[in-house]
């Protein structure tokens, strides 16, 4: 089942309802809420869900948030133990290099991970560097800088 909810101006207010969706509803495993507004206290909330065991999403697409590095931790750690996400899109928001730990070790650990798209943030070239040093790491891991 997918769930698309692009482009509506979503804030951190309704996180918590999109959480409880998440833990609740096996079936989903596509969730598009880019283009939205939820920023950090937003993904936090949504990382709790995500953490779930019984959390099935196969496609996570987060771009276009107001994302900071202040949440890179938080959904690093929510989606490392993952074992069905395979697509995850973090574009366009404010990552700079100080996610770039975290995100490496979700890149590292989430052993499902097909696709990360890192693109529009603001890395520096060292940081996209560290993060494109990945793109080897494992058979058919696309990470995109």
């Amino acid at each position: 089942m997918s769930f698309i909810l692009r482009g509506n101006d979503l804030t951190d207010s309704c996180a918590e309802d999109l959480a409880s969706a998440l833990s609740t509803n096996r079936s989903l495993i596509d969730l598009n809420l880019g283009g939205n507004k939820l920023g950090d206290s937003g993904v936090k909330l949504l990382s709790v869900a995500l953490r779930n065991p019984d959390c099935k999403i196969q496609k996570l697409h987060l771009y276009e948030n107001a994302l900071t590095d202040s949440c890179a931790e938080d959904l690093a750690s929510a989606l490392s133990t993952n074992q069905s996400l395979r697509i995850l899109s973090l574009g366009s928001n404010s990552f700079t290099d100080q996610s770039v730990p975290a995100l490496r070790r979700l890149i590292q650990t989430c052993s499902s991970l097909e696709e990360i798209w890192l693109r529009w943030n603001r890395f520096s070239p060292n940081g996209k560097r560290q993060l494109e040093s990945l793109r080897g790491s494992r058979r058919g891991l696309t990470v995109t800088v």
